[in-house]
């Protein structure tokens, strides 16, 4: 028997034992599986409830344009990795780095997927703030600004991009980031839409077209400024949560749609994330990515 298929048994037998590490998402349920992989899986309403039918065909959406876009993508080292497996021969690469659907008891079929060891970008902000150097915080940068850059080269615009969706993985010294959760992301050249547009702070008020890269131009922007700064803008602490967030969501909409920003004179990369955000020069993600590579 090859390896590979040894690996893929072996994860499949494993999933009695799984823990739940991300409950957050509207669609999805992400469980952990022994050697590195986890298995996100779509979410269910309990049989009987009002809208379950509705709900379902919401979540099999979104995971069929998922299952589409990382098709298109296929492999770069600043998107999540995937695993490439056949549902005919229950195959599996872990050097392709491919997607791959994954079925467990009882549950409509899911992806599988590497798993980020440091969770995601948003927690892992919160929890080690004061220990991130500036350093880090530019390469950081960089890299998420190279996902999306790769995105926009593939004709994608992610539309959901937030630091919650930016995963953090280290196996070196330092820890990198990954760009997840495609599954309300929009490609033209498929004719695929997920259907999301970013939640506050990330989502510019004052844009009309929701195809254009500008959406995730401004969403990289904040997600900048957070990494910079440890915070939200106009906000202090960890990230709103609960009633709270709703109440921040509505104060930094309408701040933004009056052409307000925290002033960036003392933030590292200000005339950059105020490129994306301010002045909204930058049309692609790959002339955010020149100018943080001419920086010093």
């Amino acid at each position: 028997m090859p390896p590979s298929q040894v690996i893929f048994e072996n994860l499949a037998a494993s999933t009695h034992s799984m823990d739940v590490i991300s409950e957050d998402g509207r669609t999805a349920i992400v469980y952990r599986l022994e050697k590195g992989f986890v298995a996100k899986m779509p979410r269910d309403m309990q049989e009987g409830l009002p809208g379950r039918e509705e709900f379902a065909a919401e979540t099999d959406h979104a995971f069929s344009v998922e299952v589409r876009l990382f098709e298109r993508m296929g492999y770069h080292p600043r998107i999540i990795p995937f695993v490439f497996t056949s549902t005919s021969t229950t195959h599996v690469s872990l050097y392709s780095r491919y997607h791959g659907r994954f079925t467990m008891d009882n549950m409509r079929e899911g992806l599988l997927l590497g798993e980020a060891n440091c969770g995601d970008l948003q927690s892992y902000i919160e929890k080690h703030n004061s220990k991130i150097n500036i350093a880090l915080r530019k390469q950081w940068s960089l890299q998420v600004a190279q996902a999306i850059a790769y995105v926009h080269e593939k004709g994608i615009i992610h539309s959901n991009l937030s630091t919650t969706n930016v995963l953090v993985h280290q196996v070196a010294q330092t820890p990198d980031l990954f760009l997840a959760d495609f599954g309300g992301s929009r490609c033209v050249g498929l004719d695929l839409d997920g259907g999301l547009l970013p939640d506050d702070p990330f989502s510019d008020p004052c844009l009309t077209d929701h195809e254009s890269p500008k959406v995730d131009l401004f969403s990289l922007g904040i997600v900048i400024y957070v990494i910079m700064t440890g915070c939200y803008p106009f906000h202090s602490g960890p990230a709103p949560q609960n009633e709270e967030r709703f109440a921040y969501g509505d104060r930094v909409r309408a701040l933004f749609e009056q052409g307000q920003f925290p002033n960036l004179a003392d933030v590292p990369l200000g005339n950059i994330i105020a490129g994306c955000c301010c002045e909204r020069r930058f049309e692609t993600g790959q002339e955010v990515v020149r100018a943080l590579e001419a920086e010093p």
